[in-house]
């Protein structure tokens, strides 16, 4: 080889080693600029949007309604231990008499269903219906004559089915208290003898022992449907 080739080919070899390393510092330059602009970005983002991270992951719609699933428990809570307390209330302080007022004894049935409802979805089907005047509520009763039939309603409901329900009626005829109670109850309870049992029995020798003929009870089943009806003469405070 002469030696003009010779130093071209020297020539060459050094300048392909200056390119190779041109080209490594390059790529590791740009690498690093790469790297610097991603971290950049990342800091910008999370200074930039604080609130979007922080609404991500602390939804404050989230939050309420949590409180509000909170607070409705605790007024259903409240609400429960206020109507145990009048039942509490209407036992010990209003029923030292022989008789109460009507309406005494209506509201305590009425506290006796919102602690009821308790055992049942807020969807459920529950009719209240109340027709007495304000003159008929100053009428008299023997107390505690509204719980055998109310509790055995909420007690032998069908709560399961779709169609179930439970209707209370209080209403005044003359002088004449009337409470219906009706229910759709389960197949398997199909039998009178299965609804109310003891209670119904003792229910309806207290009515005769204090009634005498005074009262009327009936009980009727249905199409599934168990209805109670008790009337009952109403005395006034002569």
């Amino acid at each position: 080889m002469s030696p003009f080739y010779y130093c071209l080919l020297i020539i060459g070899i050094i300048a392909a080693i200056l390119l190779i390393g041109y080209l490594y510092w390059k790529t590791r330059n740009l690498k690093r600029q790469n790297e610097l602009l991603i971290r950049q970005s990342r800091e910008i983002s999370s200074v930039a949007f604080p609130d979007e991270s922080i609404d991500y992951k602390l939804d404050p719609h989230l939050l309420k309604n949590a409180l509000n699933a909170i607070q409705s428990h605790a007024y259903q809570s409240y609400h429960a231990l206020d109507k145990l307390s009048n039942v509490l209330d209407y036992i010990l302080y209003e029923t030292d008499g022989k008789f109460v007022k009507l309406k005494d004894e209506i509201a305590f049935a009425q506290n006796l269903i919102e602690i009821n409802k308790l055992k049942i979805s807020p969807l459920f089907d529950l009719h209240i219906r109340k027709k007495i005047s304000p003159e008929a509520g100053e009428l008299f009763i023997v107390p505690f004559m509204t719980i055998n039939p109310i509790e055995n309603a909420f007690k032998h409901a069908d709560v399961q089915n779709e169609n179930s329900f439970i209707s209370v009626v209080f209403e005044v005829m003359d002088d004449q208290f009337i409470l219906i109670v009706s229910n759709r109850i389960q197949p398997k309870q199909f039998t009178t003898s299965n609804l109310g049992g003891l209670g119904n029995k003792t229910f309806a020798q207290r009515l005769k022992k204090i009634y005498g003929s005074d009262y009327h009870l009936n009980t009727e089943q249905k199409e599934g449907i168990y209805t109670v009806t008790v009337k009952i003469k109403l005395y006034k405070n002569d």
